[in-house]
């Protein structure tokens, strides 16, 4: 028995059919397993919301096909219409009824609206069973988006797809419901895929995560493979903060605004171009007779943020709020001891 609810192959995509043209989409392959949530994640443009709508079936792709549990949905030659896939959706605006009540919302999209058993339950799982009369301007932002989570599930759909579902919510709301789509999906026996920006909203409640940039994608992973091997400098700079350095071999090391680098004997002989280190390995002292200035501050509760301008270079340096420097002042960076870093090309971790 096969344990896919998703597979997308090959998949291509644009808008336009000059050959000369860019994809937006560049041979994606990606799985999603029955059960499992994946986050889609990019910055803006970089084709997340074209792969949703290829997916729900918006759009014909340009080459290469999509299969939702063993059955082909679209292809170049064929594609099946969004209402016969059985796929529920949820945007970011909500995309309520506002003439209908909270439970003719969530009935609307059932065949037999005489069997309301799994209405109950929804309503039942997104804590909206007290409010089954209400409109939509009657509720909060928090609830709205339950409402939609549970229209979206209620016709038997087994397949969800997520626009940036939490982005239009206030903070406090925004972590007590991410943390409770999971529980959402699982007891419905639901696959997802979330479309998101946040690296934080992905990595926090995602069983896997694509980082995709320019319509391709660097990795598809688990949260804590992609924070302890980075495949690429773009994963490592989007999903973890870090800072990009440029290297200059120097005989058996490397140099850099930092410093010498020094690297493993077998990397010795590799062409190495840059380092990827985290804000937070990074010492920052006040120091008159270094170059590096400090250029921007921020206070971030528990430590600060620093941005320094070094040798053409911007880096950030996270530390504790007692180390107090201020916009101008003249500094000198370091590597912490026990820390590491990341090399590349090849991803290779190197602890000091």
């Amino acid at each position: 028995m096969k344990n896919d609810a998703l597979i997308i192959d090959d998949l291509h995509h644009k808008y336009d059919k000059q050959e000369c043209s860019n994809w937006i989409l560049n041979e994606i392959n990606l799985k999603i397993e029955n059960g499992e949530l994946l986050g889609l994640l990019g910055p803006s443009g970089c084709g997340k919301t074209t792969l949703l709508r290829l997916i729900a079936g918006f759009e014909y792709p340009s080459k290469g096909r999509i299969s939702l549990n063993d059955k082909e949905i679209s292809s170049r030659k064929k594609i099946l219409s969004p209402e016969k896939r059985n796929i529920g959706m949820v945007f970011q605006d909500y995309a309520l009824f506002p003439h209908l009540t909270v439970l003719e919302n969530v009935i609307f999209g059932l065949k037999n609206k005489k069997d309301r058993s799994r209405v109950d339950y929804l309503l039942n799982v997104v804590g909206l069973d007290s409010f089954v009369g209400r409109y939509p301007h009657e509720l909060s932002g928090g609830q709205k988006q339950r409402l939609a989570i549970a229209r979206a599930l209620a016709p038997g759909t087994n397949f969800i797809l997520l626009d940036e579902p939490f982005c239009s919510l206030d903070m406090h709301v925004k972590l007590k419901l991410r943390s409770e789509l999971p529980n959402i999906l699982k007891g419905c026996n639901a696959s997802g895929l979330m479309v998101t920006h946040d690296p934080e909203e992905a990595m926090s409640i995602c069983d896997k995560v694509a980082v995709m940039k320019d319509g391709k994608i660097h990795q598809i992973d688990t949260p804590i493979n992609l924070l302890n091997n980075p495949k690429t400098i773009f994963v490592s700079s989007f999903i973890l903060g870090n800072n990009i350095i440029n290297l200059k071999k120097n005989g058996n090391s490397y140099s850099s605004c930092l410093g010498e680098i020094n690297c493993s004997e077998y990397l010795k002989n590799t062409n190495i171009k840059n380092m990827s280190i985290s804000p937070k390995f990074i010492s920052i002292k006040r120091s008159e007779s270094d170059d590096a200035i400090v250029i921007s501050k921020e206070f971030l509760g528990e430590y600060l943020i620093y941005k320094v301008f070094i040798n053409g270079n911007i880096l950030r340096v996270r530390t504790d709020i007692n180390n107090l420097l201020n916009n101008g002042d003249k500094c000198t960076l370091s590597i912490n001891k026990n820390s590491f870093y990341f090399l590349y090309p090849g991803a290779y971790k190197e602890y000091i």
